[in-house]
């Protein structure tokens, strides 16, 4: 037989998680939501912001995750800039770019931009910067020289490698006090949201709209 306080704690956490999910909400959705709240738990976190507010209604899970995930950027660019000390690097793009460069054999200009989700532009200029230091080169060998592969030189390929120690020390910084339960559904959701989002900015590529990017 059913514990009847089980179920009444149950239509509790429903009604809650229903006040603050949309219509669409799915069982696996709801599941999620009650791992992440009773197995891992309410974290102490600290207060930003004061107490006053641009809206009369606040969306509080989308605020703080975007408060939250530029809090984190500056943290990761903070760690970054510490461990590109005495290297020719100044961006975590610089670093981003050669490794995924490295991991092909060689790319056109604008696949790797696409693949770092970067606007053409600032993407140029980060190959531009690196083409300039020597870390990346002109691939040998190709019929059309208008559409002419880059590669990572030997010289960026011997940074690369020389960096890897620092950025695993970065990522288990960035870690912090997670545990490896918690850790790896962090790269889980996180590895979601990226491929989300790299197929929505490349299907919205040119839409003005911010709008254009809700969900459907």
């Amino acid at each position: 037989m059913i514990n009847k306080d089980l179920l009444f704690q149950l239509v509790e956490e429903l009604e809650v998680y229903g006040a603050g999910e949309s219509a669409n909400a799915t069982l696996p959705d709801f599941l999620n939501y009650m791992y992440l709240k009773h197995s891992i738990g309410y974290p102490n976190t600290r207060k930003v912001g004061g107490g006053k507010t641009l809206m009369e209604k606040k969306d509080v899970p989308a605020e703080d995750l975007g408060k939250l995930l530029l809090m984190m950027n500056r943290y990761a660019k903070h760690y970054i800039k510490i461990a590109f000390d005495g290297t020719e690097l100044q961006t975590p793009e610089d670093f981003t770019y050669l490794m995924v460069l490295f991991s092909y054999d060689k790319l056109l200009q604008s696949e790797l931009i696409r693949k770092n989700a970067m606007e053409k532009a600032s993407g140029n200029e980060v190959i531009k910067r690196l083409i300039r230091l020597g870390l990346i080169e002109k691939a040998p060998h190709v019929e059309d020289k208008r559409a002419r592969p880059i590669a990572v030189s030997k010289q960026g390929r011997t940074l690369l490698f020389s960096l890897l120690p620092k950025m695993k020390i970065v990522g288990n910084v960035l870690i912090g006090n997670l545990s490896a339960e918690e850790r790896d559904l962090l790269i889980l959701l996180l590895a979601k949201l990226d491929h989300y989002h790299h197929a929505l900015m490349n299907n919205n590529n040119d839409s003005p709209s911010l709008e254009s990017y809700l969900p459907k």
